[in-house]
């Protein structure tokens, strides 16, 4: 395909060590070497904890709740970044910076992605229909935590894509031709490593069929630039509003939020999921909106 003309440039670093059975002895290295940091990390904030305090630091490293678990929880994913640059070096012989393609207008690349979805998200936000905001407390506190929130989104997103969309796609992409077999197999490791088992099985099913289809997203964006730029941008413009917008008090990964509303109080049921209803196809429809922004932010 002539729109994917960069990404051969960007596998092409990865075709002197393409055979299958590398990457999934590399793949299984990177997962080995983050679960080991995460634990040992975990180990030191219960030791901090006890020692110096606060005494619920692992906790809320763990749960998100609080503003510094959910920062060190976001900034743990650089051990993830740094095991995949380690094994790009040790297992293929080849430099880590080759996992983020063309670095020429990288950062150009990446911001005005990032501001695409942003102003997708501000439309959500600000354009009919609109949403009650009543019970939102501000927390004002937070806000001048938000350029650290922001560069510690920056290294969760991007450790995520050098894994997914760098790592295994340039892997995947210089063993097979097809789109196909590059594309997807990636992003269903990337779907699988959010499911979540100890939720309503529906939600967990949706989110991570949501998820796949905005690792596609993530993935065309890559072919067509030959680098991660706009992957990053769109995956951290995303995480941002997550992270950062709003959230219910006291829930997992709300310790960041600007605007916090009471807990739900769980007194009256909510009814069962259907698998496949409009809310979630509208949800579905937002990764292919923000990868339509990006792809006239960056003219791509």
């Amino acid at each position: 395909m002539k729109s994917y003309a960069p990404h051969d440039r960007y596998v092409a670093p990865a075709k002197e060590s393409a055979d299958l059975g590398r990457l999934i002895i590399g793949f299984a290295l990177i997962e080995a070497a983050y679960y080991v940091s995460q634990r040992a990390f975990s180990l030191l904030l219960i030791l901090i904890g006890e020692t110096v305090g606060p005494s619920d630091l692992e906790p809320s490293y763990e749960f998100g709740d609080t503003a510094l678990g959910l920062l060190l929880q976001l900034f743990s994913f650089g051990f993830l970044g740094l095991a995949v640059l380690a094994i790009v070096w040790i297992q293929h012989n080849r430099s880590g910076w080759t996992i983020f393609g063309d670095r020429n207008g990288f950062g150009h690349t990446l911001f005005w992605s990032a501001l695409a979805c942003f102003a997708v998200f501000a439309a959500l936000e600000f354009l009919p229909p609109f949403y009650s905001y009543d019970g939102g407390e501000l927390q004002l506190g937070r806000m001048i935590l938000l350029p650290l929130s922001l560069v510690a989104i920056l290294v969760q997103t991007g450790a995520e894509e050098m894994l997914y969309r760098g790592y295994l796609q340039q892997q995947f992409a210089a063993r097979f031709q097809s789109p196909v077999i590059w594309m997807v197999a990636p992003n269903v490791l990337f779907a699988i490593a959010h499911l979540d088992l100890s939720g309503d099985p529906i939600l967990s099913l949706q989110y991570v069929a949501w998820t796949f289809a905005f690792g596609l997203a993530c993935s065309d964006l890559t072919a067509r630039t030959g680098s991660l730029a706009a992957a990053i941008g769109f995956h951290f413009s995303n995480n941002a509003y997550v992270f950062l917008f709003w959230a219910e008090e006291f829930t997992p990964d709300s310790g960041l939020a600007l605007l916090l509303f009471p807990e739900w109080d769980g007194a009256a049921a909510p009814e069962a999921v259907p698998l496949i209803d409009l809310i979630f196809l509208s949800d579905l429809a937002l990764p292919l909106v923000l990868w339509l922004a990006v792809r006239l932010a960056i003219r791509r």
